[in-house]
């Protein structure tokens, strides 16, 4: 009986575990880059962020929905932070940056992934494709990217004025292990 057991949980319950939800959070690496002003560069960091690859269907797609707190956006400069989130990126209303993907991955496997989605920001929608390295590193994953957003494409006004005018260009880089 116990011989049974054991190979019933080696036969399906050990690799359910491999195929759970995987959830990569700040805690598992960053979600960091910079914005672009006529005269200097700024740090742009999503502080709070949630990464969700939900298991493979029977078909073997799975879900990747990332979710970024525009609450908790950073810029190394406290009066920024506020006029971003206030007055750029209206908080109240859309609280939340989304992007959101279902690709076809029945396993994790190292290499470049591509991810189309669609990417939200301030309530507006476009398609959007996020390109990954997924590295597999002592039996875990270690997943970089680097992303160019473009705010006037999610109809963001470019700030300032003079040299401290903002350009029409955000550089992200995401760097998690799971």
């Amino acid at each position: 009986m116990k011989l049974q057991n054991l190979l019933l949980a080696s036969i399906l319950i050990i690799p359910l575990m491999g195929w759970s939800n995987t959830i990569i959070t700040e805690a598992n690496g960053s979600l960091a880059g910079l914005g672009h002003a006529r005269t200097h560069d700024f740090p742009v960091e999503a502080r709070i962020f949630t990464i969700n690859v939900s298991e493979a269907d029977t078909s073997g797609y799975r879900t990747i929905y990332v979710e970024v707190s525009v609450n908790d956006l950073h810029s190394g400069n406290a009066m920024r932070d506020s006029h971003m989130r206030m007055s750029v990126l209206d908080r109240k209303k859309h609280p939340l940056i989304t992007f959101t993907s279902a690709v076809m991955m029945a396993e994790f496997e190292a290499g470049e992934i591509s991810l189309p989605g669609q990417l939200q920001i301030n309530g507006n929608s476009k398609s959007y494709t996020l390109n990954l390295n997924l590295i597999s590193e002592d039996g875990k994953w270690h997943a970089t990217g680097g992303f160019l957003i473009i705010p006037t494409d999610f109809d963001l006004p470019l700030v300032g004025m003079g040299p401290m005018k903002v350009l029409d260009k955000v550089n992200l880089d995401l760097d998690v292990r799971f």
